[in-house]
């Protein structure tokens, strides 16, 4: 969970399924969560789930043949390091914030504000991971863990190299962290991983290959839900402003 204040409104943030703890709250936030049954206004949407508690096997079964060799070229031909930092420092956050920065301006993409990665990182929920050859960071991912589930929040990958197999590599590395932090995962005994998302329309070439990308791992479509709760009046007053 994530609390946090601006201005107006104290915020609380729930991740699939959370236990709301005690407090008063003037918005509560619930991201993907499996069901609607709770007060507030729900959207529904689809996402794709990894079921941790298959062994290795099955789960590295399910990835597409490609992926799997991707995956096996790198271990065998790519001399990559790999960093698991589940409770960054603040140093740790600014180098992910750097990173994913330059990839979304270059993606046209929404840039998380410092104070909302901030609130992230003091929850003691939020995940980092990286891969980098030499000195030279390659890929980085943000996760974010609630219970037995963790699902992705951010990834940014390297695009300032033009040349082809530099961009291949950066690719295995990719596919070879999500399989390194699935494996992970399992091991710690969690029950369910979640790629943030899959989207449903057709028109957007961008996000279609997106959608390519993430069903390479062989998740299951599932439907969850997103919801907010405006409890207090000066909530209900700021929502109900014309924008």
């Amino acid at each position: 969970m994530i609390i946090y204040t601006t201005r107006w409104k104290r915020y609380l943030e729930l991740w699939f399924d959370e236990t709301e703890p005690p407090g008063d709250y003037d918005v509560v936030v619930r991201h993907r969560c499996p069901n609607a049954d709770h007060p507030g206004r729900f959207e529904a949407f689809y996402t794709l789930c990894i079921d941790l508690t298959d062994s290795a096997d099955a789960i590295l079964h399910r990835f597409s043949r490609n992926t799997r060799a991707q995956i096996r070229k790198s271990a065998e031909s790519d001399a990559l390091i790999f960093e698991f930092i589940d409770q960054p420092t603040p140093h740790q956050l600014a180098e992910f914030s750097a990173f994913y920065d330059e990839f979304a301006r270059a993606k046209g993409v929404e840039i998380p504000g410092p104070s909302l990665l901030e609130a992230h990182r003091a929850s003691g929920q939020f995940r980092l991971s990286r891969v980098r050859l030499g000195d030279d960071d390659l890929v980085w991912h943000a996760n974010v863990c609630a219970g037995r589930t963790i699902g992705m929040l951010y990834s940014a990958s390297q695009l300032r190299h033009s040349d082809i197999e530099t961009r291949r590599l950066i690719g295995r590395a990719n596919r070879r962290l999500h399989w390194e932090e699935l494996q992970r995962f399992r091991g710690e005994g969690l029950g369910c991983y979640e790629f943030g998302g899959w989207y449903e329309g057709s028109s957007d070439a961008e996000k279609l290959s997106i959608n390519r990308f993430k069903e390479e791992f062989g998740g299951t479509k599932v439907r969850w839900y997103a919801g907010v709760e405006n409890r207090s009046m000066t909530a209900k007053l700021i929502a109900a402003l014309p924008r």
